[in-house]
């Protein structure tokens, strides 16, 4: 069968959609809270998770009675969407002529081709977290000058806020967060906060860090947000705010999550996403490389998870 036209002149790269699959900026950590799951649609539903999606059963049954039935997990469908996202550039063949290895000009372009678009799903996670719109009034609270981190005067400790939303999540759903994610600006403030200095010197541990942070907290993970962002290319803002998220996230393997499993929220991806294409312009003088992705980020269970606002005043 012969191709198209289209066909022709588009052409998928194995080689650097590989690499753009592959590819990972430590800066990056929406996928923390946001585990992503691949989806064959551009729409579909996915499950809304109540308290009740939680809860550890009890499961043992003695010889001869009857098994342990109960209703159906608590939740409700609701349809999502997936949106297209693509970026590219041209190469002029001359640029190929001169580049000692255009393999490898190729790559660094098609890398930066999906920090591009990585980025702004970093920003779109990070705005739907950090939206107290996007949580019930007693999953969040707003700092005062009083409670702030960076209030080195205060009597309040950050350790009491921080076990208090974790309590807060686990009264909701009866499980702990076991995933923080906290802005530098946050993080900063907290690493150096006397209350938490005093006990790490005292308890003869090492200089504190994200690490002596889980185990004080008992939390899994940490995460720190550092990606910053500009609209104009000038003024650059941190995506991740002075704010702290406590989520409990599913934990399962990627080749075995799925959007059924209880978390915080996902991000849908389709299959074979980001994808690279190349096509020729101007009579075959500039190669386009084009990278296109699809995704939505969605929050499957606001309870799971308690935003702490303005942590630095």
């Amino acid at each position: 069968m012969s191709t198209s036209r289209i066909d022709d002149l588009r052409i998928v790269d194995p080689v650097l959609t590989s690499i753009a699959q592959g590819f990972e900026n430590s800066s990056y950590i929406a996928e923390k809270l946001f585990p992503t799951v691949k989806v064959s649609k551009l729409k579909g539903k996915i499950p809304v998770f109540g308290k009740d999606a939680f809860v550890i059963r009890a499961t043992e049954r003695a010889i001869r009675a009857s098994s342990n039935r109960i209703m159906p997990s608590d939740f409700e469908m609701i349809t999502f969407n997936t949106q297209e996202r693509d970026i590219e550039t041209a190469i002029d063949y001359l640029e190929e002529e001169e580049s000692p290895d255009y393999f490898r000009y190729e790559q660094r372009v098609t890398k930066n081709l999906v920090d591009i678009l990585k980025l702004g799903k970093e920003k779109e996670a990070a705005d739907l977290a950090q939206n107290e719109n996007n949580y019930s009034v007693d999953m969040y609270d707003t700092l005062t000058s009083d409670t702030a981190f960076s209030n080195y005067e205060s009597i309040t400790n950050p350790l009491d806020i921080l076990k208090d939303a974790m309590n807060t999540v686990r009264n909701k759903i009866s499980r702990y967060p076991n995933t923080m994610v906290i802005g530098i600006s946050a993080f900063d403030k907290l690493m150096n906060h006397p209350m938490l200095t005093e006990l790490v010197k005292y308890s003869g541990l090492a200089k504190l860090n994200k690490n002596i942070l889980e185990q004080i907290l008992n939390i899994d993970e940490i995460h720190v947000g550092t990606a910053v962002y500009s609209a104009d290319g000038e003024v650059f803002s941190d995506v991740w705010a002075d704010n702290v998220i406590l989520a409990y996230v599913d934990k399962t393997p990627k080749q075995k999550r799925s959007e059924y499993n209880p978390s915080f929220g996902y991000t849908l991806q389709r299959d074979g996403k980001p994808e690279i294409d190349t096509y020729y312009e101007n009579g075959g003088k500039l190669k386009v490389i084009r990278n296109t992705d699809n995704y939505g980020v969605f929050i499957t269970s606001g309870d799971a998870a308690y935003l702490i606002k303005n942590t630095v005043q």
